[in-house]
């Protein structure tokens, strides 16, 4: 059986000095720590570099290893386009840390699966986060518009038109001064329909209006 659901739990960091890690929380909720693990698979074992007892020397000459930076920045690269695993039971995509929680008794899922599931999460997630982003945009940006027709707008043909036109005046790409234009103006029939309605900025109205 598939897992239920995706949950983030950590971040990526990749930086000269302290190599490619991730955040993990380990402890009880309210007590928990969060402590920094190594992502690449044989970083405590790296070819060519003599173990010590010092772990933080040892990982400062990992991390400055040419092979392991050529190795860690190959990985953030992939992660941005497709899930990468990590310790075997996690995967690293667009800069964060995922798990996969299944029921008790749920088969090991396959790893092809397991990615597929992880990117679906994410990109519907984003997908959803800036659809909302955009409606919010145009919520706040609603008041700061001021509309000369007679009947109001209704507001959804408004956070429609609003998105639709990507915030920007359909005639020279402006973002400040907006407004609400009628293609066919309210005086010659025109509606308060989405298909009616376009963004302009105030001078492209006026420019418009001077020559109807």
């Amino acid at each position: 059986m598939a897992p239920r659901s995706v949950k983030i739990i950590g971040q990526l960091r990749h930086s000269e000095s302290g190599g490619l890690q991730f955040s993990l929380s380990l402890g009880k909720k309210g007590q928990s720590q969060t402590v920094w693990v190594e992502v690449l698979p044989n970083a405590m074992n790296w070819p060519g570099i003599e173990k010590t007892n010092d772990k933080d020397a040892y990982l400062r000459a990992v991390h400055a290893d040419s092979s392991y930076r050529s190795a860690a920045n190959q990985f953030t690269e992939i992660q941005q386009r497709d899930p990468q695993p990590v310790l075997d039971c996690f995967w690293a995509f667009r800069g964060e840390v995922y798990a996969l929680n299944r029921d008790q008794g749920d088969h090991a899922i396959e790893p092809d699966m397991a990615r597929l599931l992880v990117k679906h999460h994410v990109l519907r997630r984003d997908r959803d986060y800036d659809r909302i982003r955009r409606e919010v945009e145009a919520l706040e940006n609603l008041e700061k518009i001021e509309g000369s027709q007679r009947e109001p707008i209704p507001e959804a043909v408004r956070i429609f038109v609003w998105q639709r036109d990507k915030g920007r005046c359909v005639k020279c790409g402006s973002r400040e001064r907006l407004e609400f234009d009628h293609i066919i103006p309210v005086a010659s029939g025109g509606s308060n329909t989405e298909r009616n309605i376009q963004l302009l900025c105030e001078a492209c109205n006026r420019s418009k209006g001077a020559t109807i």
